[in-house]
Order: C-alpha cells, then structure tokens, then sequence
C-alpha cells in the first residue's frame, strides 16, 4: 500500500495571483497550508534580475514555472530570509524551505547568522537549498566573478558548518578568512539547518557537496544508473547511505490553454499518481498555477490534498 506523501507548496513568483502590494497574502496562503496538513513552502530568491534575464523569451503561459532565461527583470521577487522570517512568525509546524538560495552573493558569517536565528525563532523548521545560480548579471551588480560561484559555495558551505557548531572560529579559504570569532545564536537543528543539494547534473562536484553536506539533493537532469553509483559509492565510504535521504516530485502543471489556468484533474492523473505509486516522500506543487484568485487558496489546498490522498 502506498503512503500519504507530504505536500509542500511553492510560493514565490505569484504575478498571476497576487498584485505586488497585496504580498501579505503570502502569509495567508501559508497559513492556509498548514491548517490543510501540508508539510512546507518554498520561497525563491533573487536580489536582483539583470536587463538580460529573460533572453529565452516569457513562458508561452505566464503561470508557467520560471526558469533558467524566461524571468522578466521586473518580476515581483521579495527578500527570501524576510518572507521566511515572516511565515514562521504565523505558522507553528510547517517547513520553511529557503528554495535556490543564491549563498555567493552575501558573506557566509551572514547566511549563518541569518540562517541560524531563523532557525532558532522557528523552533528549528528551516531547510535550504543553496546554489551557485545561473544569472552572471546578479552576480556583476555585487562585483563578484560568475566563474566564482563555485568555488565561493563550496566555502560558504564549510564556513557555515563550522559557526554553526563551533564557537570562537576560524577560518582561512581562498575567498573569506578570519580567526577566533563568535556567531551568536547557534541554530536548534544539531549541526545547523537542513541542507540540499541542488545542481544541473550529478556531477563528482555536486555529489561531494551532497556527501558532505546534504540531507538530500535536487537535480535537473536525472541521474544516470552509473552517476547514481558513483554517489552510493562515495556516501558508502562517509558512512552514509542514499536510503537516508527522502524523495519527492514536483506536480507539473499542464495547460490545455496559454490564457488558463492548468488543468488539475489532468495534472495529477499524469504526475501526481506515478509518484505516489513510487512511494515518494513529499511532492510540491506551485497552487499559482492552478488558480488566479487569492480567495480560491483554502479550498484548492483541501482539494489537492484529497485527490492526493485518494491515490494512496
């Protein structure tokens, strides 16, 4: 028999739902979440789109995810650490998740910090995704290198593991140093927030971090068997296991007209119900996608979690 996934909601990117000075509603919609059993949120970030961010031209349907080239620069995108910090003020249970968070842009000593009070003011519910990210323009406007993102990553995430659990610290990398210093509080979660993994690909890079960091991974191209292997292999020799990690899917949206909203029923029959059949542990959808009015919000959540439960 197969098992109630945990759903989670993505609420960044919502133009189609919600006027910018209506962006109060996220906390409603959050709310609304929690009270209908769903596991978390994702909020995206950004902090600042660049004149050439949407060079792969709009989406043909402007519900339609946003991704990689299809951003218009005057997209509606506010502070993810001040949307997450405001969510956990109204919420009690449900998962913040810090969704692509563009860590090279800001000194780790301040993700940590930033992260870590969070945390501490959730009662420990935070989770982040972060990324190196894709748009050089953002990277330009703080002056930092694009070809840097990497490297700057893998820095920010030892620095954060560090200050997380030690105090004072140190620390002496290619881009960031400093000896004997205090940050101050220390998140709930032992050893910090939970952190993914994501990546394009399954690459020796991506796998390293996921070995020595991550509570799981999210990639764009699905693995190969042989790269699958590969990371077994390495978490095997850490003492660790894939099995360890929870899986999940995303409900893609599927629109039977460029000026509607997706059709659900369709949705879930295609991409709902094979995950579930799977067994995975959580499955997200974007609910902007599915409806364009905010008042909608409570009996969407409750309907989507019935069809789901009813596929189990």
């Amino acid at each position: 028999m197969s098992k109630m996934p945990e759903l989670t909601i993505m609420l960044s990117e919502l133009d189609t739902l919600i006027k910018p000075e209506e962006e109060r509603l996220v906390l409603d919609f959050a709310r609304q979440a929690e009270d209908a059993g769903y596991g978390g949120i994702h909020i995206i970030d950004h902090v600042v789109m660049g004149p050439s961010s949407c060079y792969n031209g709009p989406p043909d349907n402007p519900r339609a995810l946003r991704w990689v080239g299809n951003q218009a620069p005057d997209q509606h995108m506010p502070s993810q650490i001040v949307m997450m910090s405001a969510i956990a003020a109204v919420t009690q249970t449900i998962r913040l998740n810090a969704t692509a968070t563009l860590a090279p842009l800001r000194h780790p000593l301040l993700n940590a910090k930033q992260w870590a009070t969070l945390d501490l003011i959730s009662g420990g519910r935070v989770t982040i995704l972060p990324i190196g990210g894709w748009q050089a323009e953002e990277y330009e406007a703080f002056g930092i290198p694009h070809k840097e993102r990497g490297r700057r990553l893998d820095e920010q995430l030892e620095i954060m593991r560090l200050v997380w659990t030690e105090t004072p610290a140190s620390y002496h990398g290619e881009f960031y140093e400093f000896d004997d210093i205090y940050v101050m509080p220390k998140p709930i979660q032992p050893g910090g927030p939970e952190i993914l993994i994501g990546g394009d690909r399954l690459t020796d890079k991506v796998i390293s971090r996921i070995v020595k960091y991550g509570s799981g991974y999210t990639v764009l191209e699905p693995p190969s068997p042989e790269r699958l292997a590969v990371l077994e292999e390495e978490m095997k020799k850490a003492g660790r296991s894939v099995s360890e990690f929870p899986t999940g899917g995303m409900l893609i949206a599927l629109f039977d007209d460029p000026t509607q909203c997706a059709n659900l029923e369709r949705s879930i029959e295609t991409f709902a119900a094979p995950l579930v059949e799977r067994g995975v542990d959580r499955i997200t959808l974007k609910p902007s996608q599915f409806i364009d009015d905010p008042k909608e919000m409570p009996a969407f959540l409750k309907k989507v979690y019935r069809m789901i439960e009813e596929l189990v």
